[in-house]
């Protein structure tokens, strides 16, 4: 047996515009030793998503075990960005990217899932 296929309506039709340009995303970036290279990729994003996103937003960085900074660079944002979330498995406690994206796939809050990796690919 076959079985159906999802049928999405095209990225140009009014209904889709709708939908994705106002349902929730959520933006997860795992990191593992990335201090050099997630602050501009986090601020970037956070300015993108301040300045063109109509529908609630959040950003997850899923700190995987780092050994440098890059937890405590979060931690230091959080104060002023209420939309960024950090969860961490904790220092050197290291899971590897597909558990990591997991956690932040299950902590997400978003309709819609984003996946960034910290150097912005």
């Amino acid at each position: 047996m076959r079985p159906s296929a999802l049928r999405l309506p095209s990225p140009r039709s009014p209904a889709a515009q709708c939908t994705v340009g106002t349902a929730s995303l959520s933006v997860i970036i795992p990191a593992y030793d990335e201090a050099e290279r997630l602050p501009r990729t986090l601020e970037e994003s956070l300015a993108h998503l301040s300045t063109t996103r109509r529908g609630p937003w959040e950003i997850i960085v899923v700190d995987d075990g780092s050994h440098d900074s890059t937890c405590e660079f979060v931690a230091a944002r959080l104060a002023a960005e209420p939309r960024l979330r950090l969860l961490s498995s904790g220092r050197g406690a290291n899971r590897g990217k597909g558990a990591a994206l997991a956690a932040g796939a299950a902590a997400a809050r978003g309709d819609l899932l984003l996946l960034l990796d910290a150097d912005g690919a």
